[in-house]
Formats: structure tokens, C-alpha cells, sequence
């Protein structure tokens, strides 16, 4: 399988053209090409271009974050996760990253130790500490930066890629058979060399890793039915406290939703402008649906840029937001 046969994979392409209708119309009528930064002034281009992840996490309260530590190759890597109280496994990942890249899932420290050696000793690391709950969920929020009302526009559930046992194949054989072209299944048999030949029992899932990613193999289903006012206050409460993010989704790990109601949750990341609403991902959404959804999600963003502007914002310069741009490329190489 192709990934031009993937249907997610004609899902982003539509979000992506659609949204350049969106940007060019607004860009001509902000007359700026960097109009998206007062979605969120807390954020470099309001979380569209070349933000790093910190600047979103340094304004949570702690207590939603999991423990995590800044990275680059000037610093003694054991002495930071000892100080920092991270044990294993672990998430690392660019602090200026893009739909899941350079992510990676480390069991131990020889594993992390030997991926930092041989990535770009320039760029700066994010390593947070696994979060081992039930499920992850990516719930999109806003709030008016006049009136202060606020809400949740998308509610949905990442699966991670996993294979079923038959009682005859051995991992090995079951990656090879899985069919899913966003996957990287040498790295899934590297992942699990040691117990590679073992067959899982029939009807048995062994989820290949936890990055919830759809460019690694994650897929995402709605639970926009689960939308209430108790889920957007529990989100709500993460940012009340701080007056500049007003248009972001938040990649989050719970037990449940009902568990997410209670606050009891953890933020793996925060992305802002550039976010998309990721239940069109659903297979029960169809074309119209998702125009109509995406046509919402850039309205909503122009309404928060209208109110801010009105409070005395000024867009970053265009030659800022070219080099942003940049940046972002040579961030992803």
C-alpha cells in the first residue's frame, strides 16, 4: 500500500490546499502575511511557523506537564535526567518540530544516548518522561479576547498502529503483513529485536509504539459527541491564567474523557495556528463535511485575530515571518 492510497493522506492535501485559500483571502485582507500571530501572542507567529515547544509549556501550570527537560549537546545527558527525576522509557523530539518529526520512543539510556549521537547536535531536544495512560486524545480550544468565552471545536482519539495475534505468526511476521504505508517497520523491528520471534496469542494487540502521529501511523477518530461544557472548562483551565493563547489543540494523555473532565490529565504538546482539527480524520466524515468544518476553523481564527487586533496587536514584520519560514526547513531536515 502507497501512501497516495491512504485516505488520511487526501485528508491532509485537502486541509492544506483548502487552508491556502484561507491564508492567501486573509493575508489580502490583513494586508500581512504573519496575520495568524495574533491568534496567539503568547507564541513566535502564533504557533504557526518556527515556535519552540517551550513556549507554550513555560506558561502551563505544572501539574497538567509531565516532567521533561531541554536538551542540546553542550550538557552531560545523565546528569540532566537525574536532576530533572526523568526516568525511562521516554519521549525525545525537536523543541521545534513538525506533525511528528524526528519523535522517538526510548526504552533506556544506551537507546536515547545513541539516537542524540547521531542527530544534529545543533538543534535543541525536548525529553519528557513516558505518561503511561489509557489514551491520548487531541482537543482543539478557543477563547475571545474580548468577552472571554471560550469552548472546544474538536474532540478526537488517536489510535496507535498495533497488530492482532493469529497464534501462528511471530512479530516479525505480523509487522511485515501490516498494512499501513505511514509506517517505518524497520524501525518497528528494531523496536522489538529482542522478542521479535515471539507469537503473540490469537486475537492478541501489541501496539508497535505510542506516537500518536498520523505521519507514524496513528490514526484518528471523532468524539465530537463527547463535547460538553465540562470538557471545555476542564481545557479552559489550563489556559485562564494567561491572556495570549487563544487558538490552540492540545495533544493530551488521560484514562478517559471523564477522567480529562476532572482535570486528571497530562499535555504531551500544544500546537497553535498551525493546528488542524483532527476528527475530519474520521472515516465517517465525508468531503463536505470537512470543507464545512475547516471553513469553521479558519472563521473562528479570523474572528480571534479581528477582537486582538481591535486590543492594539500588531502583526510581526513580512520578512520576519520569511524567515520563520526558514527556519521551519532547515528545522525539519
Amino acid at each position: 500500500m502507497k501512501k497516495w492510497q491512504d485516505r488520511g493522506y487526501w485528508i491532509s492535501k485537502q486541509y492544506y490546499w483548502q487552508s491556502m485559500v484561507y491564508y492567501l483571502y486573509n493575508a489580502a485582507k490583513y494586508r500581512s502575511l504573519t496575520f495568524f500571530s495574533a491568534c496567539n501572542p503568547a507564541l513566535s507567529f502564533g504557533g504557526m511557523l518556527a515556535d519552540n515547544k517551550t513556549e507554550a509549556y513555560d506558561i502551563i501550570p505544572s501539574q497538567y506537564l509531565p516532567l521533561m527537560l531541554t536538551y542540546d549537546a553542550t550538557q552531560d545527558l545523565h546528569s540532566q535526567l537525574s536532576h530533572h527525576k526523568i526516568q525511562f522509557p521516554v519521549i525525545v523530539k525537536p523543541n521545534m518540530g513538525y506533525k511528528g518529526y524526528a519523535v522517538l520512543e526510548c526504552a533506556d539510556f544506551d537507546e536515547l544516548e545513541a539516537y542524540l549521537g547521531k542527530i544534529d547536535v545543533n538543534k535543541e531536544w525536548l525529553i519528557q518522561e513516558y505518561i503511561d495512560y489509557k489514551c491520548e486524545y487531541s482537543i482543539m480550544y478557543f477563547r475571545s479576547p474580548i468577552s472571554d468565552q471560550y469552548g472546544v471545536t474538536s474532540i478526537s482519539n488517536k489510535s496507535y498502529p498495533a497488530v492482532i495475534g493469529d497464534g501462528k505468526n511471530n512479530i516479525n511476521a505480523l509487522i511485515d503483513q501490516y498494512q499501513n504505508p505511514f509506517v517505518d517497520k524497520q524501525y518497528l523491528k528494531n523496536k522489538w529485536a529482542s522478542i521479535i520471534t515471539t507469537i503473540p496469542i490469537k486475537d492478541e494487540s501489541v501496539v508497535l509504539h505510542h506516537i500518536g502521529n498520523y505521519s507514524r501511523g496513528s490514526k484518528f477518530y471523532s468524539l465530537m459527541e463527547e463535547n460538553d461544557a465540562r470538557l471545555a472548562q476542564a481545557v479552559h483551565k489550563v489556559f485562564h491564567r494567561t491572556n495570549e493563547i487563544y487558538f490552540a489543540r492540545l495533544d493530551i494523555k488521560a484514562d478517559s474523557l471523564e477522567a480529562v473532565r476532572k482535570g486528571e490529565f497530562k499535555i504531551m504538546e500544544i500546537n497553535g495556528a498551525k493546528s488542524e482539527p483532527l476528527h475530519i480524520y474520521d472515516p465517517k466524515y465525508g468531503i463536505w463535511d470537512r470543507v464545512k468544518d475547516v471553513r469553521g476553523h479558519w472563521k473562528l481564527m479570523s474572528r480571534i485575530i479581528d477582537e486582538r487586533r481591535s486590543l492594539g496587536y500588531e502583526f510581526p514584520g513580512n520578512i520576519e515571518g520569511l524567515k520563520s519560514v526558514q527556519a521551519v526547513k532547515n528545522g525539519v531536515k
